[in-house]
């Protein structure tokens, strides 16, 4: 309950407290064996409570029948939270061969494993223990240094409230040094929080969410739907036009708003230029004199995920190709060595991920010229990758078209666009989330909505206002990332073990304070 749709970040901090018991239990049984249980177990509850969307994705991206997709899910659901691993088999390896307690820095072991785990273990969906705050306001503001960072700090204040729980220091000079670094991290919250970010640029903002049924590959010949589709887009942006309350200075077309098609030109057989969609694109530029950004299949050296942008008057289409792909959505792992794997995946798309990480602009009406960071769905979850693009190509907002019709999940899209709150707070820039069927929202350099949530599920346009940031603005998560704290795990880690004193027989811990 502590993730979307709850976010309740008081259930973020009970998690916490309660695997730090199913962490004792595990070292006081004493077996690796417990430990693999444990994750496993810890593993599938997770993803039936809170991930449970992606059976319905498996059944729609694999187009097999219900007991095949539940297979799968099974196997995805015992694995897919496997880094949970790392804290309890670094506890068991870390207690089983030292007296953890014998150092007073042993508080520092579980909140580096935390980290670790976050650090070491790629996910198809990442999940950051700093997710379990991203809703509380003013705990959040610790993700300028990095999530990893939130989880850690969390981490610590949960470790340490424990301790005092345990050891009875309810008197306030015995619980005074339990206390001080939870209020530490509060008034650095508190300072981030009040921090005041000097304001560049406003420009307006046309959202478009065309609610846009998720299309499988038979769809793609089906010309009716087609036609309805590219129909239903221009009516949407026509009216989204006309009804604008003050200039445009960008119109913003979510990720497969129109499926397959493209606007690029290409000879190749599996080209997906089609001059319906150009002409629609480049009449609702005309329309509102202003660019429009939107997504695209087009075929260039092989099939690419494009977030393109439309000039007014040149007519000219500037393209940034999506990096991090999904998989089992737009490639497939291993296919070359598993070509089976084919006829069980058949949706899968067969994308090639792009290499380079520029920025665009947009012309406002006012004649200033704004930076902005392209991101492609997927590519939010990922805070290295954000920060990698905005240090190569510093920009003033961030801006995100996505896709989430496949998981038909309002579990799902909460929780995708809450980590485009996490990127606002890290790079201390405006986020801005386009969705075909939602959720379409925004939010600003401390993570707070900037407008009411449109409709999940529904037609709907939003007009929204952004004032910029100063694209040469540093957050020290964009300054340092997340490489000083990983490394500060690390000594932490073997700090902590090699100044413990040693433990050869399991019956000398029956006496050990466990944390």
């Amino acid at each position: 309950m502590s993730l979307e749709p709850f976010g309740f970040a008081t259930a973020g901090f009970f998690c916490l407290f309660f695997l730090l018991l199913i962490t004792k239990e595990i070292r006081n049984e004493g077996q690796l064996r417990s430990a693999l249980l444990y994750t496993v177990l810890f593993s599938f509850l997770v993803t039936c409570t809170s991930f449970y969307w992606m059976g319905k994705a498996i059944a729609n991206i694999t187009g097999h029948g219900y007991f095949f997709s539940a297979l799968l899910f099974l196997i995805y659901g015992f694995l897919s939270f496997y880094k949970i691993g790392i804290v309890f088999i670094g506890s068991h390896l870390v207690t089983k061969y030292r007296f953890v307690s014998d150092t007073k820095f042993f508080l520092f072991c579980f909140p580096s494993l935390f980290l670790l785990s976050d650090a070491i273990c790629p996910m198809v969906f990442p999940v950051y223990w700093g997710d379990l705050f991203r809703n509380q306001l003013l705990w959040r503001q610790i993700a300028r240094l990095g999530t990893e960072v939130l989880g850690f700090v969390s981490v610590i204040s949960v470790a340490l409230m424990y301790l005092m729980v345990i050891k009875k220091e309810y008197e306030w000079k015995r619980s005074f040094p339990y206390l001080v670094p939870i209020f530490f991290i509060f008034c650095t919250n508190l300072y981030f929080l009040a921090e005041s970010i000097p304001q560049e640029k406003n420009i307006h903002l046309v959202l478009l969410q065309p609610n846009t049924p998720y299309a499988k590959n038979e769809i793609r010949e089906d010309f009716v739907f087609m036609t309805k589709t590219i129909q239903e887009v221009y009516n949407l942006g026509e009216e989204a036009i006309r009804n604008a309350p003050k200039p445009i200075d960008a119109i913003l077309l979510p990720e497969s708003s129109i499926p397959f098609l493209g606007t690029l030109p290409s000879s190749h057989p599996s080209s997906t230029y089609s001059k319906s969609f150009v002409d629609i694109t480049e009449k609702l530029v005309s329309l509102s004199n202003a660019p429009l950004l939107f997504n695209e299949l087009v075929w260039d050296d092989g099939s690419r995920n494009s977030f393109s942008q439309l000039s007014p008057v040149t007519l000219k289409t500037e393209r940034r190709y999506k990096h991090i792909l999904l998989p089992f959505g737009e490639y497939l792992p291993f296919e070359t060595v598993f070509p089976f794997l084919r006829t069980l995946f058949q949706e899968v798309s067969h994308h090639n991920p792009n290499l380079k990480f520029d920025s665009q602009s947009i012309q406002t009406k006012s004649g200033e010229s704004i930076e902005f960071t392209p991101l492609i769905c997927y590519e939010v979850l990922y805070p290295d990758f954000v920060r990698e693009m905005v240090l190569h190509s510093p920009s003033e907002l961030l801006i995100n078209l996505t896709n989430d019709s496949w998981f038909e999940s309002h579990t799902e899209t909460k929780q995708h666009a809450g980590a485009g709150r996490l990127r606002a707070i890290e790079t201390g820039r405006p986020y801005i989330r386009a969705a075909v069927s939602g959720m379409t929202t925004a939010y600003d350099p401390w993570g707070r909505e900037m407008m009411g949530e449109l409709p999940i599920f529904q037609k709907a346009i939003g007009y929204l206002d952004v004032l910029t940031v100063a694209k040469e603005r540093e957050t020290p998560y964009l300054k340092f990332g997340p490489y000083p704290w990983r490394l500060l795990a690390v000594l932490s880690l073997f700090f902590v073990f090699f100044m413990s004193p040693k433990a050869f027989d399991s019956h000398k811990k029956k006496n050990e304070i466990e944390i």
